[in-house]
């Protein structure tokens, strides 16, 4: 009986961090370039008697969290230094706390010419912040920079070896997971003027997958007190010296 209650409890702490994840998820739906987060569970398989021909499922775990970082959708807004990635790549933005790695192609330019992202740091290209001074702005699908029909620039864009070991950090940048990592220049990617990558969340999904894990919360909570109800009844009605 207590073995049933442990298994049911731990049945319910993966549902506990994916109601969490799911959240994070939907609150960023409207976030420019934001990548969504996945939980990978797992479950363990016991042998019994030493025999792994007799095989009992355990209660699933936690094997950890990975970003999903599959295409957003595309969305036209027509600024000239609105520009998005489709394909492979990461923007490269300069911050106090070195380069840090973006989907996110909103960009603006300061009084003095630099173009920056919405958080005011820089944009780089090969040679460092980009500073833009005319009127025609032109950013060809390889991420040239042209102003007044005269080349400027080009975004840097870069990509890492796959599965990418990238890491949250502020700002909602994307950081290297250790100094090992090494960018290369991005390839089979197009860049997009004028338009921006939604978020990859699709609120539908994130709800349907919600309310399931609730319901399975939900029920290990039942079984619980299920359980316990039992319990107490062998404990204190079964048990009795009548």
């Amino acid at each position: 009986m207590i073995k049933g209650i442990y298994t049911s409890a731990s049945g319910m702490i993966p549902r506990t961090l994916k109601q969490e994840v799911f959240a994070n998820n939907m609150a960023n739906a409207n976030t420019i370039g934001f990548k969504k987060d996945r939980v990978f569970l797992h479950q363990l398989r016991r042998a019994k008697n030493g025999l792994m021909t007799d095989l009992k499922w355990e209660v699933p775990m936690v094997d950890g969290v990975y970003i999903d970082f599959s295409q957003g959708f595309t969305r036209q807004t027509e600024r000239p230094l609105d520009v998005a990635i489709e394909g492979n790549g990461f923007f490269v933005v300069s911050t106090p706390e070195g380069e840090r790695y973006t989907r996110d192609g909103e960009f603006s330019l300061t009084q003095e010419g630099v173009l920056v992202n919405k958080n005011g740091h820089p944009v780089l290209s090969d040679s460092g912040p980009i500073t833009i001074t005319g009127d025609d702005i032109s950013i060809s699908a390889d991420g040239i920079i042209s102003v007044d029909g005269s080349e400027l620039a080009k975004i840097r864009i870069v990509d890492f070896d796959k599965p990418y070991n990238l890491t949250r950090v502020n700002y909602g940048y994307m950081a290297l997971a250790n100094e090992e990592i090494q960018a290369v220049n991005a390839e089979g990617y197009k860049v997009r003027q004028g338009y921006i990558e939604e978020s990859n969340v699709n609120i539908i999904e994130q709800m349907v997958d919600m309310l399931v894990s609730f319901r399975a919360y939900e029920a290990g909570q039942k079984s619980i007190q299920t359980q316990d109800e039992t319990l107490d009844k062998a404990v204190n009605d079964l048990g009795r010296v009548r």
